[in-house]
């Protein structure tokens, strides 16, 4: 497969180019057919600078050995690779040098290989080598004979791998270096000098290490540093003078460790950066002007933290910021006067996961009338008020996931006419009517999944003709019926109309009738009986009582007077004297 990318220019130059370098490419790739390895795919491409290169990618798998002889040595691109569940298992030593070496080379990767360790003077003459990925291997540890020759190198990729210990100066032979990533190994220790001769690095990247300090010696050598990251490297703290070496940083992410606590003076240096992240420590606040001095930040990021409130002047100074999170805190109210120095640069915000009332919500919106993002996740909200988004018309993205809304919130979304990416996810949404249905053809970005859909001819039946005949077809399709119970489960893609249950009006009026004729034969029948009874009753009691009216016919009017005052207090307790008398 010939893969040419044009460079730029006016359309007949282009065509000019295109075909001069067409026919380069298939003459490189016709020559190297010849020794082109059955496990690889050989192929032209033009590269970074517009010249004819060779691209060879192994990544089928199962590879012990480097098919070195069957490669051509004038390839510029080598991808060794492996699909996971079919790894290699390669070594390396100075195979990529004898008998003759592969100058050409530009870009190398052996990736998932088991790649055990690297061996002295692997890469001697790879001089043209611009990128090195060792990624994903069993790498215990690396020392400065590995690199020896690689003098042009920029990039190297160490991650995933299990190196635990490297020494001083390991990466001296690497002059040119600007990017370097150890991540995902298990490097406990940061030896001094280690960073010595990398004066051009600009991004290094230690995440996933247990490291749990960083010393700051160690930072005196990469001072021209722009990006770092040390995410889940078990910190709790950082010494303030590390910024102090690395003043020039742009981004920084120390996410995910264990900061309890920042001092007021931590980031006094960084007067550059541009992004920060502290997502995931346990911090229990910001205090006031904590960032005076970052007037260029952009993003900040203080997500799942135990932040209870942002102090009035916690944002002080941050003029150019344009996005911040503070979800998944335990905010429960706001300082406006918090916000006042972002009103104008403000673009998202994302309010998700905190004990927030919608109204605290709404008076921060209504300050921030440029905003475009606005995330609003597990907040518990049922309903959402008509009118919360009249001061946000230039809304772009909303985050509405894991939320307990029934109904979907049409009257508010018709308000926010710029929307193109919605998340109405983990809801408990049964069915979108037809002006829902036409409100989200407008919306390029849709996720409706894991909300309660009702799978009958009224609720989905409308949601099944549009999933056939509009742009919603991709966000439909992967929804899953949640009643009825027969259904539950099934893919809105593999149902019809044919297989969905009647609607429940027709149903539930069927059996509310033949339930209303059953409860009148029931109390037909009951009112028979009760009437019986009491006859029957009234009959004996009556029969009861004559008699023995009978038998005191003939007593004296006196007694029966005592008698009666007597039966007066009995039928208190005796009621069939009572119904006797009545009758």
């Amino acid at each position: 497969m010939v893969r040419v990318a044009w460079p730029r220019g006016r359309q007949r130059t282009r065509l000019r180019i295109g075909w001069l370098l067409l026919g380069i490419t298939c003459a490189l790739v016709s020559g190297a057919r010849a020794s082109c390895p059955a496990e690889c795919a050989c192929s032209g491409i033009v590269d970074t600078e517009g010249a004819a290169a060779l691209r060879v990618e192994c990544a089928a798998g199962g590879l012990r050995a480097v098919p070195i002889d069957q490669l051509d040595r004038s390839a510029q691109v080598l991808i060794i690779s492996a699909p996971p569940k079919r790894p290699n298992f390669l070594t390396i030593g100075p195979i990529f040098t004898q008998p003759v070496p592969f100058s050409n080379l530009r870009e190398l990767h052996i990736v998932n290989s088991n790649v055990p360790s690297i061996g002295q003077y692997s890469f001697w003459g790879l001089q043209n080598l611009r990128f090195l990925n060792l990624a994903r291997n069993n790498l215990t540890g690396v020392v400065a004979d590995n690199f020896r020759g690689l003098i042009n190198l920029t990039v190297l990729h160490l991650d995933h791998n299990h190196i635990e210990l490297m020494p001083s100066e390991t990466f001296h032979h690497l002059p040119a270096l600007k990017t370097l990533t150890l991540s995902n190994n298990e490097v406990s220790t940061l030896m001094p000098r280690l960073f010595r001769m990398l004066a051009n690095l600009s991004f290094l990247d230690l995440s996933d290490n247990p490291l749990r300090d960083l010393n700051p010696e160690v930072f005196k050598d990469i001072q021209h540093l722009r990006i770092f990251k040390c995410r889940r490297c078990l910190l709790k703290g950082v010494n303030p003078q590390i910024f102090h070496f690395v003043s020039h940083l742009e981004e920084l992410d120390l996410g995910d460790n264990q900061f309890q606590y920042l001092l007021s003076d931590q980031f006094i240096s960084l007067t550059r950066l541009r992004r920060l992240r502290l997502d995931g420590n346990d911090l229990p606040v910001v205090v006031d002007h904590m960032f005076g001095r970052q007037r260029e930040l952009r993003v900040l990021s203080l997500a799942r933290n135990r932040l209870a409130l942002l102090a009035p002047a916690a944002l002080a100074n941050l003029t150019a910021l344009t996005h911040l999170d503070i979800s998944y805190n335990k905010i429960d109210r706001f300082h406006l006067q918090t916000f006042a120095p972002v009103i104008e640069s403000l673009k998202t915000i994302n309010f998700s996961g905190n004990n927030l009332p919608l109204n605290e919500i709404a008076i921060v919106l209504q300050i921030l009338p440029g905003i475009h993002g606005v995330g609003l996740a597990n907040l518990s909200i049922e309903e959402l008020p008509p009118h919360f988004f009249s001061y946000s018309e230039h809304l772009v993205a909303l985050d509405l996931s894991w939320n307990k809304l029934k109904a979907f919130p049409f009257k508010l979304l018709s308000k926010t006419r710029f929307l193109q990416r919605l998340d109405i996810s983990h809801n408990q949404l049964q069915t979108l009517d037809e002006r829902a249905l036409e409100r989200l053809e407008a919306i390029a970005q849709i996720n409706l999944v894991k909300n309660q859909w009702r799978c009958d001819q009224c609720f989905a039946g409308p949601m099944l003709v549009y999933m056939s005949t509009s742009v919603l077809n991709d966000s439909i399709r992967p929804l899953k019926c949640y009643l009825p119970l027969r259904l539950r489960g099934a893919r809105f893609a593999d149902m019809t109309l044919e297989r969905l249950e009647a609607c429940p009006s027709t149903r539930e009026a069927q059996l509310s009738l033949v339930a209303g004729l059953m409860l009148v034969a029931v109390g037909v029948l009951a009112a028979a009986s009760v009437a019986l009874c009491v006859t029957r009753r009234r009959a004996v009691h009556y029969y009861t009582n004559e008699e023995k009216r009978r038998a005191h016919a003939h007593d004296h009017p006196e007694e029966l007077l005592a008698r009666a005052e007597l039966g007066s207090v009995a039928t208190i307790h005796a009621p069939y004297t009572l119904v006797g008398k009545a009758s």
